[in-house]
């Protein structure tokens, strides 16, 4: 931008004529250079000015590094990027707040609600708390989830459902649960850091049901759908001609058939502790020495 240049008026020498056209050319040159001016103002050449109107700011061109406003209202901001690792966003009543990776909203004593991202693992978490800031549902993005209260629905699918905690069941000291998957339904006990089966159900391919009472001894082991069956271990099994009942390693002892037939099988089959299969035997001798005789 040229330098103003247009001098002060000069003295008026009395000469009419020659006095206007000083003035004119005088005139002339200041009217020239404050178009200039005004046509090439920016923020290199403005240094400091007391008041500047909105309507005269183009903002497609200005440039603010600093600036102190008196008030803003939020209707009157757009914002590409709120940086919250270094502000701090809150609602009125301070109940939500947005810091860093992390959204929070209290009751105003205690924080109830809390979706965060950990940088550090690279892994989201979600928690919400009781009125006493006990965690009540708390998921993150490793699939883990924690319920502290009742769930209902009218539809649930799980894989798997164990009645202890996570801890107790990853040390094998569970006590006693219940564990529910798609071969069929286990109860299971922890003891001395084993685990063993004591009651399982399930259906086979076949449409055979399955229902087994007690680990057995552990030998001749069987497993139909998940439910494991060993010598030693009470079985009924319900298929589409009859249900018996047995021990695991041997034959059925009882057998209901679907025709009315009930069968009973053993070295001794007592009622009342009578052995009938003895008292029977010795019918049909007698029966035969008459005979005979």
């Amino acid at each position: 931008m040229p330098n103003f240049t247009t001098p002060i008026p000069p003295k008026l020498s009395g000469n009419a004529e020659t006095d206007i056209g000083k003035i004119k050319r005088w005139g002339t040159a200041l009217v020239d250079e404050l178009t200039y001016l005004f046509n090439n103002l920016d923020c290199k050449n403005v240094i400091e000015a007391g008041t500047v109107k909105a309507e005269n700011i183009d903002t497609t061109t200005a440039k603010i590094t600093n600036a102190q406003i008196g008030s803003l209202t939020a209707d009157k901001l757009a914002a590409g990027t709120v940086d919250t690792e270094r502000v701090t966003v809150k609602d009125k009543n301070g109940r939500l707040t947005i810091s860093g990776s992390e959204l929070a909203i209290s009751d105003g004593s205690r924080q109830r609600f809390c979706a965060a991202y950990d940088k550090n693992t690279g892994s989201f978490e979600f928690i919400l708390r009781n009125a006493e800031g006990e965690p009540t549902v708390s998921i993150d993005s490793a699939g883990d989830a924690h319920f502290g209260g009742v769930v209902e629905g009218s539809t649930i699918f799980s894989s798997t459902v164990i009645g202890t905690d996570s801890a107790s069941y990853a040390e094998n000291t569970g006590g006693v649960f219940a564990e529910m998957d798609q071969t069929g339904v286990k109860v299971m006990q922890d003891t001395g850091g084993s685990r063993s089966q004591k009651i399982g159900m399930s259906v086979g391919d076949d449409g055979t049901a399955y229902l087994v009472l007690g680990a057995g001894d552990g030998t001749g082991k069987t497993v139909i759908n998940g439910v494991v069956y060993t010598n030693g271990s009470f079985k009924v099994e319900k298929n589409d001609t009859y249900t018996n009942m047995g021990i695991v390693g041997g034959s059925a002892f009882v057998s209901f058939w679907d025709n009315g037939e009930l069968w009973l099988n053993g070295s001794a089959v007592k009622i009342n502790g009578t052995d009938i299969m003895s008292e029977i035997n010795q019918i049909k001798q007698k029966l035969n020495s008459l005979t005979t005789a």
